[in-house]
């Protein structure tokens, strides 16, 4: 079908402002990284505050996204894409303002160590920490003990995805799981799908990033790729977003069938005609805009039901 014609003049304009493809230092990916996300838009959010979290290797910086009120608020914890090699909680500002907005609820945004400085399991134990810290700080915070979720786009969808895996059943049981084009399956790149509308992406680069993510763990263990765990019951109700040309929607949908067959409430928001990345570019195409519209509503739908 290809992409509408607002969205699809957006997509060359940033392929054509992107660096040239060209081997790069992790620092100079990650400068590159920043100074993009510097570019979108911030929404305003009536509350943001500056935490400090207690991790595992010591203190984690989290910033919290909630609109005033009077009422203790569900939230979600948010861990950032990048690649896990990328990204941090400025950077990733505008996309957790937008998810704010768009939801009515308190997002809380945190920093986990990152390789290749910091490789697996360090990413995912401090994704697990900051869920258990949110949730014994909740009342200090206005916020709902009792209805905190994770959250996640991209690496950061499988830390969320793996976090829920690892917290299950337990005192800090997830209340939901948000999954924005997550990376559910390790043990293997997908290749890239046919482009409708012949975009160059150039290389991907992901092989690297899983490998220093990694750093020799084994790709199939549950807690790396969730969707090979052999179960799956007694899961949070999921929330998955994906992008129609994005090379992990396949494991994305195969992850939400596996939830459904194990009984666990999933809804699955497809987002027709769009790329991976699409959650910070709501100002600029409808596509973009629309479905983070959805995926507010969705989970403010599951954590505040009417």
């Amino acid at each position: 079908m290809g992409r509408d014609p607002d969205y699809l003049a957006f997509m060359r304009r940033r392929l054509a402002a992107a660096p040239p493809a060209a081997p790069r230092s992790i620092g100079r990916l990650r400068r590159e990284h920043a100074a993009d996300l510097a570019s979108l838009p911030r929404p305003a959010v009536e509350v943001v505050q500056d935490l400090t979290l207690d991790g595992p290797a010591g203190p984690l910086r989290a910033r919290l996204y909630r609109p005033r009120s009077a009422a203790p608020l569900p939230a979600l914890v948010y861990f950032h894409g990048g690649g896990w090699v990328l990204g941090d909680v400025d950077s990733y500002d505008p996309v957790v303002r937008a998810l704010a907005v768009a939801s009515g609820l308190a997002w809380v945004s945190v920093d986990y160590r990152r390789p290749p400085e910091a490789p697996f399991p360090a990413p995912l134990d401090d994704a697990s920490a900051a869920v258990a810290q949110v949730a014994a700080r909740a009342r200090d915070l206005g916020l709902d003990a009792e209805r905190i979720g994770v959250a996640g786009d991209s690496a950061g969808g499988q830390l969320a995805a793996s976090a829920a895996l690892r917290l299950r059943g337990g005192e800090n049981a997830p209340a939901v799981q948000v999954l924005l084009y997550p990376a559910v399956d390790l043990r293997e790149v997908p290749p890239a799908p046919p482009d409708p509308d012949g975009l160059e992406f150039g290389p991907s680069g992901l092989e690297r990033i899983v490998r220093l993510y990694l750093a020799g763990a084994d790709p199939a263990l549950p807690e790396v790729s969730p969707l090979v765990a052999p179960d799956l019951s007694g899961l949070p109700t999921a929330v998955i977003a994906t992008a129609e040309y994005d090379r992990l929607r396949p494991q994305a949908e195969r992850y939400a069938g596996r939830l459904r067959a194990a009984g666990v409430r999933t809804v699955l928001i497809g987002g027709t005609g769009l790329d991976h990345g699409f959650l910070g570019w709501g100002s600029f195409a409808r596509r973009p805009a629309e479905a983070v519209a959805r995926i507010g509503a969705a989970v403010r739908d599951v954590l505040l039901p009417p």
